[in-house]
């Protein structure tokens, strides 16, 4: 499977989807507790994100006919988990094991644990998070058979408030609005083509999602 050219994600046309993403509103928690969230590496040689040059297997039948087919792939995976993400954080964090559907393995414990936490706070979700700009970092197929894709993608939490047990808002008052996230897909060798959510890091290099 071809790569595309080397590019800034900015450069690409908007696909906003309009959903809460956990991974979002986890950071949000993590400025009520006073942590900080763990950022994607900076590539040494720039602090602006790239595409990476990487070449998929020429022996193995391609899970995706083109790069555009995988980005839409993608998407509609990310759209179909902040759906989800959605449903769980509006009604307090509860059954956050619905989820499960569109998480790899590895990547679930961390998210339960993130819908644990917000459900101990009390807090309930409002509004609705954009997500635009997305960008493909890279596609190929695993040795084992399945897939791996990964993408940039601009976070926009502006219109997400977060409210507690006595309908109090708890927004913090100093927040990023528009976050640049590096967010990671994988599939199985059984079912190629289902994209589950692996990873949500921020990118520590330069914001791209800031607006002119």
């Amino acid at each position: 499977m071809r790569t595309p050219p080397r590019r800034h994600p900015r450069h690409q046309h908007p696909h906003p989807k309009a959903a809460t993403t956990a991974g979002t509103l986890f950071l949000i928690l993590a400025t009520l507790s006073g942590c900080s969230a763990t950022p994607a590496p900076t590539p040494s040689d720039t602090t602006t994100p790239v595409t990476e040059a990487t070449a998929a297997p020429t022996e193995t039948p391609p899970v995706f006919a083109s790069n555009e087919e995988a980005l839409a792939a993608a998407t509609a995976a990310y759209a179909e988990y902040e759906a989800l993400s959605d449903s769980i954080t509006a009604e307090g964090g509860t059954r956050g094991d619905r989820i499960a559907s569109a998480a790899s393995s590895a990547y679930l414990p961390k998210l339960l644990d993130g819908f644990e936490g917000f459900a101990k706070k009390g807090l309930v979700s409002r509004g609705a998070s954009t997500y635009d700009t997305p960008s493909l970092i890279r596609s190929s197929i695993e040795p084992h058979g399945g897939v791996v894709i990964e993408l940039y993608l601009c976070s926009d939490i502006s219109a997400v408030r977060l409210f507690d047990a006595a309908g109090v808002d708890v927004t913090p008052t100093q927040r990023t609005d528009r976050i640049p996230l590096q967010v990671g897909f994988i599939s199985s060798a059984a079912e190629p083509s289902l994209l589950l959510v692996d990873k949500e890091d921020v990118w520590s290099g330069k914001n791209f999602c800031q607006l002119s």
